[in-house]
């Protein structure tokens, strides 16, 4: 299968979106103005090749524990100070901020840096803090832990999560204990002004979207009553009575796509029901059947059940069902493991094999070009991150991979749209985690140390 190859042209300071300011000077290794020019003639087996130039612009931070990133800054995170932020188009230190041990960590949602203090740490319940990209210092302050990226009148917002009643220490609610009270609110993540606010009323289970950007949510209740309410008001959209979630606690109760999806587990398999949102109304049933032999958690908790790219995705412990949201029949089932979705391709690893990369077409389930050698490179962004420049999860448009080789790796992307590789060039030493933003690439390498180059 011939595996194509596109050339990235030559880069210049015009090509480059990100202001280029003087290099600062970095301790521990060498000083900017040392820059490493790394020349890469990279083909694919059987693809033909393509010039392409990486520059090494150094060392950011030494002895870091991780480090995350969002549309104009990188965060390197230690013990002390806990976050050091580095501008992504000259790699210069803007900031540093200290955590307390122990009450809270940095935070990245709708591309955006905040702090997530735990409860009893700031406040009795958990909060949230919205850093000042200029300096780290607060520019807000709300109530509440988030817990879905919402789309608000065409702006990101969070969705937040408080039990006001908690008490500290934290303790732990005996058996039959009444259910603590939930207050929801929905906050502009630039701003963060209250959009709305409410308790949410006794009994009811909160259902929140897992892809960035859904215009909706959930609540329902142990009678089987239902709600589906808008992300921009708070308000019912539509709402029925939904007799398997009356049967008894089902497994899982998510958004998946436009639909509401519950997953019941039984003596025969999971039963998965799909319901429209709006109106909230019956769509489809789909008995699934693991493959065996199955695990224990799977058996108690049923199966995982995503939205991928155009289709809804069973992910488990052997292989990976995808199903046609319109009518739920199985379009196509495989032993290989799901790393990055997109609206074109699926990318995937087998099983057996960790450095051998798939790229899968939605609709036939075939291999549309096959990397050997290669695997993905986990990317440093936040777990609502709306996935604009750095993730490569749902709404993404590319995925990182690499090809170790020796002390360094050839770094390359896939277009989740129409599964065409990029290569951007040879790094060293092998990355273990990176984000990518315009024309620079910055990565955990050397164990604890961030990098960064310009492509």
């Amino acid at each position: 299968m011939e595996e194509r190859l596109i050339d990235l042209g030559v880069v210049n300071d015009q090509d480059d979106r990100l202001e280029a300011g003087p290099p600062p000077a970095v301790p521990g290794r060498r000083q900017w103005p040392f820059v490493m020019v790394l020349a890469l003639l990279a083909t694919f087996t059987g693809g033909s090749g393509a010039g392409s130039s990486v520059e090494d612009l150094g060392v950011l931070a030494e002895h870091t524990v991780g480090f995350v990133a969002d549309r104009g800054m990188l965060y390197a995170l230690r013990e002390d100070p806990a976050v050091t932020a580095y501008d992504w188009g000259t790699g210069e230190k803007r900031w540093s901020r200290r955590i307390l041990p122990n009450s809270g960590q940095v935070y990245l949602a709708a591309d955006r840096a905040y702090i997530r203090h735990r409860p009893c740490t700031d406040a009795t319940g958990w909060s949230l803090e919205r850093l000042d990209p200029a300096d780290g210092s607060q520019q807000w302050y709300a109530a509440g832990a988030p817990v879905a990226v919402l789309r608000i009148d065409d702006r990101p917002g969070l969705l937040l999560v408080d039990e006001r009643t908690g008490t500290c220490p934290p303790a732990v609610p005996q058996r039959n204990t009444p259910q603590t009270p939930v207050h929801l609110a929905a906050i502009d993540a630039e701003t963060g002004i209250v959009r709305w606010q409410f308790q949410m009323p006794a009994g009811g289970r909160l259902v929140s979207p897992d892809v960035p950007g859904s215009d909706w949510f959930a609540i329902w209740y142990t009678t089987g009553h239902t709600e589906i309410r808008a992300a921009a008001t708070g308000a019912v959209l539509s709402a029925a009575e939904v007799p398997e979630l009356a049967d008894g606690p089902p497994q899982s109760v998510r958004i998946v796509g436009d639909m509401l999806v519950v997953v019941a587990v039984g003596l025969d398999g999971a039963m998965i029901t799909s319901y429209g949102h709006t109106p909230l109304e019956f769509r489809w049933r789909l008995l699934f059947q693991s493959a065996e032999p199955v695990p224990i958690a799977e058996l108690a908790y049923g199966p995982v059940v995503v939205a991928c790219g155009p289709m809804v995705c069973v992910p488990n412990w052997r292989d990976i069902a995808v199903i046609d949201p319109r009518t739920g029949v199985q379009r196509w089932r495989r032993q290989i493991q799901m790393d990055a979705v997109g609206s074109g391709v699926l990318v995937a690893r087998d099983r057996e094999d960790f450095m051998r990369i798939r790229i899968v077409d939605w609709e036939t389930g075939d291999d549309r070009s096959e990397l050997t050698g290669w695997g993905l490179i986990p990317t440093a962004t936040g777990e609502l991150d709306d996935a604009a420049g750095t993730a490569a999860t749902a709404g993404a448009t590319w995925a990182l991979v690499q090809k170790p080789d020796g002390k360094g790796s050839q770094i390359g992307r896939v277009n989740l749209r129409t599964g065409e590789v990029e290569i951007i060039g040879q790094v060293s030493p092998v990355p273990s985690r990176c984000a990518l933003r315009g024309h620079r690439l910055s990565c955990l390498a050397d164990g604890d140390s961030l990098r960064l180059w310009r492509l």
